[in-house]
């Protein structure tokens, strides 16, 4: 462990070093997806400073740019269908699924951005069949820090905390060492950046590399596109859409068994899929 000294100075550093640049941390996150239910793992980054923060998955963010312009989107199409097209010797073209991962795709939706000063913080994601967006006050998390319990990551001792929040118990390791009161996903309010998290039923999110980045704050791009809803609501409107997806497309002439039979497609486990249960 490093002594107070040495603490105070790393302190002070991080604190002056914030003062113009920003906090950049990149995670590994776990979790079961919210539509097949299957676990599986995926990055994302937060950056942040005192006064506000993103946290976004940088291919998505980069995709998202570039469709917010026609130039843009023009150009990634162009890239996308270079990286997937298939000629055959015949002179057809087809796509080939097993290259999608050649060039840029937006996989995940999900942005939680963060206003310190405004004490409130804001999701965009996609749920059931469209994009949703909600705002909500960032005072509703009650830590219990457990002074004796510590972990380390990337280097830092990392203090241990434990939160029941929108239905979740999550234990989280915090770095007093880098002084931003911010975290992954919602997590945040305590004397230090989240750099490790778990929540029950196999929500599992850890730092694998932290350091100060000259780059600012993303600004979340396409924000008209994201429909304005009470966070439970669109919880629970997502859940519903699951459970009956099968008439839903059956409504629109689409069947998921080709021979018309029951696909009988498995309930939605909030508690193992939906990263709040509160609904």
């Amino acid at each position: 462990m490093k002594s107070l000294v040495t603490h105070i100075i790393l302190c002070l550093m991080v604190v002056s070093a914030l003062a113009q640049e920003n906090l950049a941390v990149k995670y590994t996150v776990q979790n079961r997806d919210t539509d097949s239910g299957k676990l599986y793992s995926y990055e994302m980054v937060l950056v942040a400073n005192p006064q506000k923060s993103l946290f976004y998955n940088t291919e998505s963010l980069y995709c998202d740019s570039c469709n917010s312009t026609p130039e843009g989107k023009a150009k990634l199409r162009d890239i996308q269908m270079k990286a997937w097209r298939v000629v055959h010797p015949d002179g057809t073209v087809t796509m080939d699924g097993r290259k999608l991962g050649l060039a840029p795709e937006k996989k995940q939706f999900l942005y939680v951005a963060k206003d310190h000063k405004a004490g409130e913080l804001t999701v965009y994601d996609h749920k059931g069949e469209g994009l949703y967006r909600y705002t909500e006050p960032m005072s509703d998390i009650e830590w219990k820090i457990m002074e004796n319990s510590t972990k380390n990551i990337l280097g830092y001792e990392c203090m241990m905390a434990q939160s029941d929040y929108h239905g979740r118990t999550w234990t989280v390791w915090f770095a007093p060492e880098i002084p931003i009161q911010d975290g992954p996903w919602k997590l945040r309010g305590l004397p230090g950046v989240i750099l490790g998290a778990e929540g029950e039923n196999d929500f599992h999110i850890e730092a694998t590399e932290a350091g100060i980045t000259s780059l600012p704050v993303p600004d979340m791009y396409l924000v008209r596109d994201y429909e304005k809803g009470e966070r439970k609501k669109i919880l629970a409107d997502h859940e519903h859409y699951i459970n009956n997806l099968e008439s839903i497309l059956a409504a629109q002439g689409i069947k998921i068994n080709g021979d018309g039979s029951p696909a009988n497609l498995p309930k939605y486990d909030r508690q193992r899929r939906a990263w709040e249960t509160d609904y």
